[in-house]
């Protein structure tokens, strides 16, 4: 009797439909770590739910670079079909709909139902209905495409926003603020990717506790050893030497710190750095990350900061294994992939002591207070030249990454948290249902 009941409740929360929402997927690595998460997941979740159809909305920007996702029971459909430059238009959209929250009650509720009828009149008000989706997933928050009635998981990562509103203009926060409200209010369940991003989401005050659950990027094992006759190529390609570099593998958005750690190189090597260590920064290119190379020449480190742009994985994760060591001063993170990255690679690693680093790194990295240069250098020196404290924090990588590699693991959460969010759904449905009854009986 056990088993036929646990036969039925699978059968009745089978999901035959996904629908996931990847037209915030951006090319190249603009999308940051965020992107290379989904990617990963993705794959996982079409090979351990074969029987499950996973519809990939996306946009016309990244249609054609996420054909590497494509399997028997994995599509792309292609929603949006506009240039970059119209991202803007979204994001006043966004804006808008932000300010409205300041208009008076009654005209603001018509000035929103207007908005909505517009609004799914361009993207397809049946859209999830026609795919026949038993659930919606957004693993960029937005739950742009939700739909009453249709189970709706969104992955959560930071409210960086509210820490360092002066590192985003007007309408970007706008932007973020409505996005988060948004999945708070209309997400069956949040998937946060760290303890720090649950709490930090729970302390708003707009979603309860049950309702958001913490799910670990177990991605540790992503960056592979590299082929060793593609080591020399590369590491000559950008001027660069084995063992003789330190690396920070970070696109040049403002929270990243770019600033402070040019400060503290420039502190350690006056300190006594040896010479021949170079500082490399990878991310995605921009005006902030040529503003940065024009202050690292002003200083005196033209010869010895290298930044060159963002890398595929396969260089990346040459640059990584053949580091000497990895510093991540970054003043806000919802997670931290590279820090565990680097220590599943073996390589020591030093790391700002905020947000959620702590949590993930753990007693495996060497700790600093990311606003003060004088604790980076420090750390940066002791990495560089202290061998015993290097063998101490490699050693102890190797085992904090290995908590952090399984991620069939943390696919197979994700499956538990949709069939959750089907069940709750259900349950809603049913007492409704119940409600409704009572109200007509009476």
């Amino acid at each position: 009797m056990q088993t036929l009941t646990a036969s039925m409740e699978f059968d009745a929360f089978r999901l035959k439909t996904i629908v996931v929402d990847l037209t915030p997927v951006l090319p190249g690595g603009y999308n940051g770590g965020a992107k290379v998460f989904v990617l990963e997941l993705i794959r996982r979740l079409g090979s351990l739910a074969p029987s499950t159809n996973f519809v990939l909305l996306t946009h016309s920007v990244s249609h054609e670079e996420l054909t590497m996702l494509d399997a028997s029971n994995v599509f792309r459909l292609k929603v949006i079909d506009v240039s970059p430059a119209n991202n803007t238009e979204r994001r006043l959209s966004v804006a808008v709909k932000s300010v409205l929250e300041l208009i008076p009650i009654p005209y603001r509720d018509r000035i929103k139902q207007r908005i909505k009828k517009l609004h799914k009149k361009k993207n397809g008000a049946n859209l999830l209905h026609s795919l026949h989706a038993d659930l919606l997933f957004c693993p960029f928050t937005a739950p742009t495409y939700h739909v009453p009635g249709i189970p709706t998981v969104c992955t959560f990562y930071d409210i960086q926003y509210k820490t360092y509103p002066q590192f985003f203009d007007t309408i970007d926060l706008l932007h973020r603020d409505y996005i988060f409200r948004e999945a708070c209010r209309h997400a069956t369940i949040l998937a946060a990717i760290s303890d720090y991003s649950r709490t930090s989401a729970i302390k708003e005050g707009v979603i309860s506790p049950d309702r958001i659950r913490t799910i670990y990027l177990r991605l540790a094992q992503r960056i592979n050893a590299p082929l060793q006759e593609l080591t020399h190529v590369t590491l000559t390609s950008v001027g660069l030497e084995k063992g003789k570099y330190l690396l920070y593998p970070a696109n040049f958005w403002k929270h990243k710190n770019h600033e402070i750690l040019l400060v503290a190189f420039d502190l350690a090597r006056k300190q006594g750095l040896p010479d021949d260590i170079k500082l490399v920064c990878t991310g995605a290119s921009g005006q902030h990350r040529d503003c940065l190379i024009r202050a690292a020449d002003a200083i005196g480190l033209a010869k010895h900061v290298i930044m060159p742009g963002y890398l595929p994985t396969d260089e990346l994760s040459i640059l990584m294994h053949n580091s000497h060591a990895l510093i991540f001063p970054s003043l806000y993170e919802g997670f931290g992939l590279p820090v565990i990255e680097a220590m599943a690679a073996g390589i020591p690693v030093a790391c700002s002591n905020v947000t959620s680093l702590p949590e993930i790194a753990g007693e495996a990295a060497l700790l600093f207070d990311p606003r003060i240069p004088e604790q980076i250098a420090a750390a940066i020196h002791s990495l560089a030249t202290e061998q015993d404290t290097r063998a101490r924090y490699i050693a102890a990588g190797y085992q904090r990454a290995s908590e952090f590699t399984d991620s069939e693991r943390m696919a197979r959460e994700y499956l538990d948290v949709f069939k959750s969010a089907c069940r709750t759904m259900g349950q809603q449905s049913t007492l409704t249902s119940v409600n409704n009854t009572r109200e007509e009986k009476s």
